[in-house]
């Protein structure tokens, strides 16, 4: 080995963000071992790998001894007339080191070697990809849609390869292969066979991410997701807070136009989202949680239970129950109140 060893490892650290002196090391490591394989245990060597010219150097490394008495194991051991011919300066108890033909260092030993760091760069490659992904959890990625599979999708996320399960989905939705479709990215699990990525597109936090990318006030932190229930592909609740008087949190959620919620809207394949003012009032949240329901009146019935009735205009009753009792159902789930809703009676 020599010099375009090195050039080839800068290459590989340039391409694939694998660390130059963790190869080095790990090829010290795998040619140890191979040499061990090659001429047995007799050999206690060193291997070194010149970081600048990239020669091997081979070490034999003897314990010095003043004498043999009680000495069963003679291996890696050398008494002391004998080390100093390798090294004059020692003394008894040091270790001394010496060089060893490389030509002993024999072919098969060499494909050994070679088999070995094989394997450790692909760990290396392994944790590099590992390293490059775990800071994405809790964020927004890019899928590319590869194929489907029996319960979901194949996708392919920057350079690694994961799935997406259908009760991961929006329910009923269907992709094509070669579809680039957003994804959550749940967390980033380091595994034996590489960095696993769990996606996702049916939690509330997906929402919450999807909101971060299109609102920089809501990503600063200016404005704040202090609540959100959702129904995967029917709806979602969400009560924002702003922390700056000045910023109308609702508005800048929406945008000019509906420009960031419409980007939001067609991610999410129809699925209706509610945007509306947070309340440290439950009264008034309550209220606004039933949107777009006019509430005539919130009646506590049970502070300590949680429980409040809701008057609505008769007319608005089917409106603030929702289909299937989703609008209903999706307050409560955000409130942390039981709400029963009745028409007010003239």
């Amino acid at each position: 080995m020599n010099v375009h060893l090195i050039e080839a490892l800068e290459q590989l650290q340039e391409e694939k963000g694998i660390s130059k002196e963790e190869t080095l090391i790990a090829l010290e490591t795998a040619l140890r071992t191979a040499y061990k394989k090659a001429f047995g245990n007799e050999e206690n060597v060193e291997i070194h790998i010149d970081r600048l010219s990239g020669e091997i150097s081979i070490l034999q490394v003897f314990e010095v001894l003043e004498k043999w008495d009680d000495v069963e194991d003679r291996e890696g051991k050398l008494l002391l007339e004998d080390a100093r011919k390798i090294d004059h300066l020692c003394s008894v108890g040091d270790t001394v080191r010496q060089k060893v033909n490389t030509k002993k260092f024999n072919r098969i030993a060499a494909q050994v070697g070679k088999q070995v760091l094989v394997q450790k760069i692909r760990e290396l490659e392994k944790d590099s990809l590992f390293q490059q992904y775990k800071d994405l959890a809790g964020g927004i990625a890019t899928a590319e849609v590869m194929r489907s599979i029996p319960d979901g999708y194949e996708i392919r996320i920057g350079k690694l390869n994961t799935m997406i399960r259908s009760e991961h989905m929006i329910p009923g939705e269907r992709f094509r292969n070669g579809e680039l479709i957003k994804v959550l990215i749940e967390h980033v699990e380091k595994k034996t066979r590489g960095a696993i990525i769990k996606a996702d597109r049916s939690s509330p936090a997906f929402v919450v991410a999807l909101l971060k990318k299109e609102v920089p006030e809501l990503e600063e932190g200016v404005i704040e997701v202090k609540a959100i229930a959702r129904e995967p592909g029917i709806r979602s609740k969400i009560a924002i807070h702003s922390h700056n008087m000045q910023i109308d949190p609702v508005g800048s959620c929406v945008g000019e136009n509906s420009s960031r919620v419409s980007s939001i809207l067609r991610e999410l394949k129809g699925e209706k989202v509610d945007i509306f003012p947070w309340s440290d009032e439950i009264v008034t949240l309550i209220k606004n949680a039933l949107a777009p329901t006019s509430v005539v009146e919130v009646e506590i019935v049970d502070e300590e239970n949680r429980i409040a009735r809701i008057w609505v205009p008769p007319t608005q009753l089917s409106l603030a129950i929702g289909k299937g009792g989703q609008n209903a159902r999706l307050a409560a789930k955000l409130t942390s109140w039981k709400i029963d809703i009745k028409p007010v009676l003239e």
